[in-house]
């Protein structure tokens, strides 16, 4: 057995499975920050509408992501049996992106609508589960080393924030010169390139042989299944990512939207987008040292504290009523944009730990459920991560749209001088809460379920017994 698998990775290895997540990130961050409002202002269909849709896009999820995880536990070729499918998932990432921002300036709205479910549910519960789930299943078939996975997870990260701070500067200036539609083929390419990177750069040292061929021990699915479900941490895993894509998907919908509406412009979005990632970017540089010093259930526990603070900072930035004079609607933004810019500063710092640690505490849950159970199912373990993090982006779309339609938001007004005159004042209201309070409920629910997530107390005897049962295999 190679001895990367309880050893160290090369820095080329972990750059390169950075690219892996860097190529979903393009997908997520634009779905994130521009989706809805691509939507409601460009497409034209009512926000009710695509939150309903967003919500029921879920429902085909929980059943895709527990049989793609099974298919992963199953496939057996030379490269192993999660990395093969970056490769052969990497076409259908570029068309399913392409295809969710197809021009349709002529049909009506009941054709627009159904073109969305499809090609949304195509994106979202086939091609984007075949991608991401066994990408994040990587990661622990390359090294049972924890501080290897904290370090490779902190480097992805910092990649992956690196790119959606270009695509959300970029995008909507893009997005004005060239359109939706040649913009999609140009980032559906980068995915491709990204990910051939993230395939031909990294190896499955769990069971990799001295020929190059990855032997994959096969568990039944009757026999899998089984085990999974005596897996406590799984569940809790599963909650941690909806609610953490909840809450980041949220802020990114309604951060478009307050920019564009109570802030007076779209420029806006890049402010805040670099508010919230540089400060998480530049955390991930020492994410490997506190974790190492404090374990990763603390400083997500933080992380998760400093991510209320920020929203309730955000909160209090003061709303713009239609009533105001102009003098007083230019005066309430002069004021609430520093104030909304300092939460979302401090809302980067706590995100950040956040996400290095759930990614790289998956694996641990991996090697917790083989620990406890006999069973190694980087896949159907996986299921968690995938399920949790597109419900919970499907969620925060949706509930994002709801607030807005409950605030009486009025869809199709893409120029910011006239949303002063179309939305009522209720509707400014909802962006508020939404862009504040609402994720500060979420980041209390996340404290909660960090704190019952303790697999830290266990993790040195779980590695121990693990590489001495692998060194005797």
């Amino acid at each position: 057995m190679a001895s990367k698998v309880e050893g160290k990775l090369s820095f080329g290895e972990k750059i390169a499975y950075g690219f892996g997540d860097c190529a979903a990130n393009v997908y997520v961050a634009v779905g994130m920050s521009f989706m809805t409002a691509f939507y409601t202002d460009s497409v034209g269909i009512a926000a009710a509408a695509i939150g309903t849709m967003m919500l029921l896009a879920r429902v085909f999820d929980g059943g895709t992501d527990l049989i793609m995880g099974a298919i992963v536990d199953k496939t057996k070729t030379r490269w192993g049996k999660a990395r093969p499918w970056l490769l052969w998932s990497a076409p259908f990432m570029a068309i399913g992106f392409i295809l969710l921002f197809l021009d349709q300036p002529t049909w009506d709205d009941t054709a627009k609508l159904v073109y969305a479910y499809i090609t949304y549910i195509f994106m979202n519960c086939i091609v984007y589960t075949a991608n991401n789930l066994p990408y994040n299943a990587l990661l622990a078939r390359m090294t049972l080393n924890v501080q290897e996975r904290a370090t490779t997870a902190s480097i992805r990260f910092i990649m992956t924030q690196i790119t959606s701070l270009i695509l959300t500067a970029v995008t909507a200036t893009l997005v004005t010169s060239v359109g939706w539609m040649t913009l999609s083929i140009i980032y559906g390419i980068v995915m491709v390139i990204m990910l051939l990177i993230c395939f031909f750069g990294c190896k499955e040292h769990i069971g990799l042989e001295a020929d190059g061929e990855v032997k994959v021990q096969e568990a039944p699915l009757k026999v899998a299944l089984p085990a999974l479900f005596k897996n406590k941490y799984f569940y809790l895993q599963a909650l941690m990512f909806m609610f953490l894509y909840v809450c980041t998907v949220n802020m990114g919908a309604t951060g478009a939207y307050y920019s564009n509406v109570m802030l007076g412009s779209m420029a806006f979005v890049t402010f805040f987008s670099m508010g919230t990632t540089l400060p998480a970017m530049f955390y991930n540089f020492a994410n490997p040292v506190l974790v190492k010093l404090f374990g990763k259930r603390k400083v997500m526990l933080v992380g998760a504290a400093l991510l209320v603070i920020g929203s309730i900072v955000v909160a209090f930035a003061p709303v713009v009523d239609p009533s105001m004079t102009p003098e007083q609607i230019q005066a309430t933004r002069d004021a609430a944009f520093p104030i909304a810019m300092t939460g979302q500063v401090i809302r980067g710092l706590g995100t950040g730990p956040i996400l290095s640690g759930i990614f790289a505490m998956t694996a641990d849950v991996v090697d917790y459920g083989e620990w406890k159970t006999g069973i190694r199912s980087e896949g159907l373990v996986n299921s968690a991560t995938s399920f949790g993090m597109k419900v919970g982006i499907g969620v925060g779309s949706a509930v994002t749209t709801w607030i807005l339609a409950f605030g009486g938001y009025v869809e199709g007004v893409a120029d910011p001088a006239m949303m002063l005159s179309v939305q009522p004042a209720s509707a400014f209201s909802a962006i508020s809460f939404s862009f504040g309070w609402f994720s500060a409920i979420l980041g209390l629910i996340m404290i909660v379920i960090i704190f019952f997530t303790n697999i830290d107390k266990d993790i040195a005897q779980i590695q121990s017994d693990l590489e001495a049962r692998h060194v005797e295999n």
